[in-house]
């Protein structure tokens, strides 16, 4: 009853009943009995007031922060949440957040969902800053791919594939990893610095060599050699097309939906292929910040955002593979992705719950060894 009352409403309840107070105090004839009516009309204004109150904090209380990347993956988030909003009465404010910006969101706890990748998640995770995903709350659990869970705490929405960029007008299409060493690539190839990609890349070429994350020393070599052919460091995907749209590199490790945008968008020359290796998820995660208010409620919003539903409206948006198994995409939007189902158990990744452990030290080990 009270979460259908407004404002406006217990406004003019109060009012209607202090005109009835005015209206009796004519008729009755002592004092007490004024003192006593006037007593129950100042319980009743109070009562009112207590409802009025009372309905505001669960209004405030019906609105979940979602924190996501900015841009057109919010954009997208946005047409996803429209029928969750409608379903369960309650407005999704969808924040840009990046960086520090997200970890002291997190930590003071001003976000109810947050979408991020794996290094961030399980740092935090790893801080009890979020709270387990509930089963019973968040039932497409079951159904995600099983590279798609990384913790009781951390999932994945949906992938990008890192793949092996190219010029098909310059170089045939390589076949290994190993390629981006090949000498005469002199110049011509580009790496994005020390993020999650040649995180996973070091550990492929560690494990290959018989090492692992907790023997990367293979993996930093073979970096190391991929580094001479590096002239220009990548920091974002505007400066990554530039480089090709100037002829200034004829490879790189790129997404398939920039790749896409590159080539259909952009009309230049360039393809994508996946490595005979395998590759590496380009990964969204969700995760829910305890200590909130209307956690059932952010767990509900995490599970609609793992549904099929959504993970075709981010497919067909972005080129983003959902990683929910019962998400069926159309052809012509799967054409466009290089992750499959049949495909999607390559996806190559590290141990990222070690690898958060030691991230400081790596990134140091790759300022002295990598990029210098």
């Amino acid at each position: 009853m009270l979460a259908s009352w407004r404002e406006p409403d217990a406004r003019r309840l109060v009012s209607r009943i202090i005109s009835q107070y005015r209206s009796e105090l004519k008729y009755k004839g002592s004092v007490s009995m004024k003192w006593s009516f006037g007593k129950t009309v100042v319980k009743s204004v109070m009562m009112v007031a207590a409802c009025a109150l009372s309905t505001a904090a669960m209004a405030q209380q019906k609105e979940l922060i979602l924190s996501g990347f900015g841009g057109a993956y919010d954009e997208a988030m946005a047409a996803s949440v429209k029928s969750f909003e409608q379903e369960n009465g309650v407005k999704v404010t969808i924040v840009a957040g990046s960086g520090a910006n997200n970890i002291a969101r997190v930590r003071n706890k001003e976000v109810d969902v947050i979408v991020s990748d794996p290094v961030f998640a399980l740092r935090m995770e790893a801080e009890k800053a979020f709270s387990p995903l509930d089963p019973n709350l968040v039932p497409n659990l079951k159904t995600l791919y099983p590279n798609a869970i990384y913790s009781d705490a951390v999932v994945a929405a949906n992938f990008g594939a890192y793949v092996i960029a190219y010029n098909p007008a310059e170089v045939r299409a390589p076949e290994s990893w190993y390629d981006l060493a090949k000498p005469e690539y002199k110049g011509r190839v580009a790496l994005r610095g020390f993020r999650p990609e040649n995180i996973d890349l070091i550990t492929l070429f560690a494990k290959r060599a018989g090492g692992s994350e907790r023997n990367p020393d293979a993996g930093f070599a073979e970096l190391a050699k991929i580094a001479k052919n590096i002239d220009v460091w990548v920091d974002a995907h505007a400066n990554h097309l530039e480089l090709y749209r100037n002829n200034q590199i004829s490879m790189s490790v790129w997404t398939d939906g920039r790749i896409a945008w590159a080539r259909n968008t952009e009309g230049l020359k360039i393809e994508g292929v996946i490595p005979k290796e395998g590759f590496f998820p380009l990964s969204s995660t969700l995760s829910v910040v305890a200590g909130r208010p209307n956690g059932e409620l952010a767990q509900k919003l995490v599970n609609h955002l793992l549904s099929p539903a959504s993970g075709l409206n981010m497919a067909s948006r972005l080129g983003y593979f959902p990683t929910n198994r019962e998400a069926k995409l159309p052809p012509e939007i799967q054409a466009k992705i290089m992750i499959t189902p049949d495909n999607v158990k390559d996806l190559q990744s590290a141990d990222w719950k070690y690898i958060v452990s030691v991230y400081d030290k790596w990134q140091q080990r790759w300022e002295r060894e990598v990029q210098r």
